[in-house]
Order: structure tokens, then C-alpha cells, then sequence
């Protein structure tokens, strides 16, 4: 029998789309790097007899009793799951889990902290965390989480059932998967690179990669995709060797490329000599890819993945931060990742097998690996996105990017609207509930005044039998009373009758003769 998991996706690695209506709809999650761990866990879970299917990132607790109906499980991969923009979406994930009957495991979710560790930040949505960790743990043996970082956060909230299983897009390739680093980079070799959009860094790097590589800029960012798409400007760019303008040669060559697939963007970093950026994910396609690439670590989501695969990096700001890919190049060493990366592999097998799910790394699932796979190359997808408006007037390429902007800004109003309708509905329903409680309050408060009320009537009608009881007999000891008092009265008027008798009788016996 076919058993159907529903995954959270934005979609599954068959939807295919272009990249306007990949944009308009979101299904990157504004992020590409999505794409790269939903791929891997979509592939993990696809063992013989189970379909697996995207929810394109809906969830909530209403769809809950037509998921029990319809699925056999439910699987939830997630990255920076703990950061207050993403509070709205946990929890309406928690309202989702505490409502579901069939099986159901998360699959690592990450902290988003400064490299400090410092949770200060997520201390306001802590009420939202710990409610999505029970809902988690009522259907799962434990929270399994990106890395230390963030296991330490959990159990400071009290939940100690926590694994550490770094990121499932690891798992792609299997537990064989391994990295082997070529002694030398030649100059001119073609490099990757990414970049962190919303806190830019890595100019030098950038500069000397522009300079002495082919290097293209990998973007990532849903920002970047309506550049390339629309010339728009959605970044605020001070460094000029940053590809975050339109003006950049990346952009103006047509060299800057961005994957809304994750096989073709693997594909393309197997052709790569190395890769490096700020991108948890755009590093780890490299990785994937057989690549060699170092991490430039900038918070706690980039820190604790490398270190728990043992994928190279470096700390932003470190005194020995270099500033040539030659040098960078030197820091690529995966021996670690190589050495544990079979440990880490069984690590989440073990946690799969515990809460009952197969994966298709399973013994007796070759068949199923073989059909994934050939699917896979079967698949025309679409080629990576370049600049569109390479080629047009000035004039044209203003018009879009402002038609562009226009259309933006309505949707950006519109979502404000209806998370202000929503809100508006959240507090009113809140509104109502307390409402409820104030009318259960009085009318449980009404019912005991009423319950007092029948008691005292209770007491009142007894009362008032018991007065009348009183009167009759008060009647009764009256009326015995006149009757004693008239016996009495006739008692002493015989008692006197009989005193008069005998005086007049001495007196006639003590008159003389004549007298008488």
C-alpha cells in the first residue's frame, strides 16, 4: 500500500516553474538556500510505496484535521526556525502539530543568535518557542536541531530531549558522501562565491576573486532574483565591489547567476575549482557538489552548522581573516567532514528509525534510490537566471524597475493589510473570548446568587412555618391558659363559698338562746 507524506516545501524538486512566477509566488521562501535541504529531505523520505508532497509553505491548525484524513505523515524541515520575524509562522506550526494524529518529526531547527550565543533577542517569542517545542515532542521522541548553539538555547528553556543533527541537506548523497581538496588553485580557475545580502561583507575577498578568477556571483536572495528580473535596487549598497546593485559587472556582464532548482544549482558548483560566502546553504551546494568551500561564519547559524559537519570556516572579524582566495583557499581542509560524516549520517538515521519512519539510505531501498535518481536526470529544468535586461534602453530598463517598485510596494500594502485585518481578527477574537469568560464569570456568578437566593427563601418559608408553629402553640398554651385561670377563678370562689359556710355556722352556735 502507497503511504503519503506531506513535507514542508515550497515545493517539491519536480515542480518546475519559471523564475517570474517562481518570484510572484514565493516559492524560494525568499531564500534559495530552501531549495538545497527540502530537496535532500524530499529524496531521504522517498523510500518504496511513499509519495511525498510539498505543502508550499501553508500550514496551519484548520488543515490539520484534512491532513490526518489524507496522509501518513508529516515531515517538517526547518533552518533559523527561532527568530521573531518567523514567530507568526511557529506558531501557527505549533497550532498545526498539537491538532495532528499521524506521525510526524521535525528535521533540525536552528537558532537564529549572534556568535556570542546571546538569546537576548528571541527572549519576547520564548512563550511561541516553548509552545512549538511541546507540540514538537508530543508526537516525537526529541527536538533535533542545526547544532550546539542551539541545543544549548533549548535546554536553558527546560527541554532536554534535543539531538543534534546539523542541516538534512547533508544527507543527499548518502553516508558516503566525501570532499577530496586538490593541493593547489590554479589563478584563473572558475570560483564561486556568495554573499549575505543584509549584512554585507567580504569586499577584499570579492575584489581579488573579480581580479584573478572567473568568478561568478551565485546570488540567493529573493531581493537579488527581482534585480536580475525587474533592474530593480533593493539593497543599500556602500561598498562598489559588492554585487548588490545593477551596476556591478557581475550584473552588467551577465555572469551573476541564481538557481530556483536545487539539482541544476549543484550541478553547476561540480564545474567549480572552489567556493566561499557568507551562505550556510550556498556552501553547502558546493560541498554537495564535491567542491571544496570555506564558511565565512557571521552568526550563530553559519558557526554551528560548519562545526558540526566539520565544513571549513572562518570567523567574521577574526584577526587572521584573510585577504586573497589563495589564502582562503589554504583554510579548506575536510578532513573532519570526511572522517565524521558517516557518524552524523547515523546520528539522524537513528532518530528516523526511533519515531517509526524508513529513509531511502535504508538496506533493501536501492531500487528506490536508482528510480529517484533517474528521475532526476530525466528532468528539464529550467537554466540558471541571469540578468534579463541586458540589451534594453535605459529607458526601458527604468520602466520595468519602477513598474517593478509599483508592484512591490502594492503587495508589501497589501500584506500589511491583511496582517492588520488578521491581527485586527487575533485581537477581536481575544476580545471575545475574554468576553465569554466575563459572561461565564457573571452568569456562574448570577447562578450562585440565585442558589443563595432559593436558600434564603428556603430558610424564610421555614421560618415562617416554624413562627406559625409558635403562634398556634402560643394559641393553644393561651387558650389552656384562660381555661386554668377560669378554673382557677372558679376553684377559689368554691374555696371561699366553703370558708363563708363554717364562719356562719360559728357565729349561730356562739349566739345566746334568745338570740337565735
Amino acid at each position: 500500500m502507497t503511504k503519503r507524506y506531506l513535507m514542508r516545501l515550497g515545493k517539491s524538486p519536480f515542480d518546475v516553474a519559471d523564475a517570474f512566477h517562481t518570484l510572484d509566488r514565493n516559492w524560494l521562501g525568499t531564500n534559495s538556500g530552501n531549495l538545497i535541504y527540502g530537496a535532500a529531505s524530499h529524496k531521504l523520505f522517498s523510500t518504496q510505496d511513499t509519495v511525498v508532497e510539498a505543502n508550499h509553505y501553508r500550514i496551519n491548525g484548520k488543515m490539520a484535521d484534512q491532513v490526518n484524513a489524507e496522509y501518513d505523515g508529516f515531515i517538517l524541515p526547518l533552518a533559523n526556525c527561532f527568530r521573531p520575524d518567523f514567530e507568526d509562522h511557529l506558531r501557527r506550526t505549533a497550532d498545526f502539530l498539537e491538532r495532528l494524529t499521524i506521525p510526524f518529526v521535525m528535521l533540525s531547527g536552528g537558532a537564529q543568535l549572534p556568535l556570542d550565543g546571546d538569546p537576548s533577542a528571541l527572549r519576547a517569542m520564548e512563550p511561541t518557542i516553548t509552545r512549538f517545542a511541546r507540540a514538537v515532542l508530543s508526537g516525537s521522541s526529541a527536538l533535533t536541531v542545526r547544532g550546539e548553539m542551539t541545543a544549548e538555547y533549548l535546554r536553558s528553556l527546560g527541554f532536554h530531549d534535543v539531538v543534534v543533527v546539523g542541516c538534512p541537506s547533508l544527507t543527499l548523497h548518502g553516508p558516503g558522501h566525501r570532499v577530496e581538496v586538490p593541493e593547489t588553485l590554479a589563478p584563473g580557475a572558475p570560483i564561486a562565491y556568495n554573499l549575505e545580502t543584509k549584512d554585507p561583507f567580504g569586499g577584499d575577498l570579492i575584489a581579488d576573486a573579480e581580479r584573478h578568477y572567473r568568478a561568478t556571483y551565485i546570488a540567493q536572495e529573493h531581493g537579488t532574483l527581482e534585480l536580475m528580473l525587474w533592474a530593480t535596487s533593493p539593497y543599500d549598497a556602500d561598498d562598489p565591489r559588492l554585487p548588490l546593485e545593477r551596476s556591478h559587472p557581475q550584473f552588467t556582464a551577465a555572469r551573476a547567476e541564481m538557481y530556483i532548482d536545487a539539482y541544476p544549482w549543484i550541478g553547476r558548483l561540480e564545474q567549480m575549482a572552489f567556493s566561499f560566502g557568507a551562505r550556510a546553504h550556498g556552501n553547502i551546494a558546493a560541498v554537495l557538489a564535491g567542491t571544496p568551500s570555506v564558511m565565512l561564519a557571521h552568526d550563530s547559524r553559519t558557526l554551528e552548522l560548519a562545526q558540526h559537519h566539520g565544513i571549513p570556516y572562518l570567523i567574521r572579524g577574526s584577526e587572521h581573516m584573510p585577504h586573497s582566495v589563495q589564502e582562503l583557499y589554504s583554510q579548506a581542509d575536510f578532513t573532519e567532514f570526511n572522517r565524521g560524516h558517516l557518524e552524523r549520517f547515523e546520528t539522524l538515521s537513528s532518530f528516523l528509525h526511533e519515531n517509526g519512519f524508513e529513509h531511502i539510505y535504508d538496506p533493501g531501498q536501492e531500487s528506490a534510490r536508482a528510480d529517484y535518481e533517474r528521475r532526476v536526470a530525466e528532468m528539464s529544468f529550467p537554466p540558471a537566471v541571469r540578468p534579463t535586461w541586458i540589451g534594453e534602453s535605459p529607458e526601458a530598463t527604468q520602466r520595468h524597475a519602477v513598474l517593478q517598485d509599483r508592484d512591490v510596494r502594492r503587495k508589501k500594502t497589501q500584506a500589511a493589510i491583511r496582517r492588520e485585518a488578521t491581527n485586527r481578527e487575533k485581537r477581536t477574537q481575544e476580545q471575545l473570548a475574554q468576553l465569554s469568560l466575563r459572561v461565564e464569570e457573571v452568569g456562574q456568578r448570577l447562578e450562585q446568587e440565585q442558589r443563595r437566593a432559593d436558600a434564603a427563601e428556603k430558610r424564610r418559608e421555614a421560618a415562617e412555618k416554624h413562627a406559625a408553629k409558635a403562634e398556634a402553640r402560643l394559641t393553644t398554651l393561651d387558650e389552656r391558659l384562660r381555661t386554668i385561670t377560669q378554673q382557677v377563678g372558679e376553684a377559689n370562689d368554691r374555696a371561699q363559698r366553703a370558708v363563708r359556710i363554717p364562719t356562719r355556722l360559728k357565729d349561730a352556735l356562739t349566739r345566746s338562746p334568745r338570740e337565735r
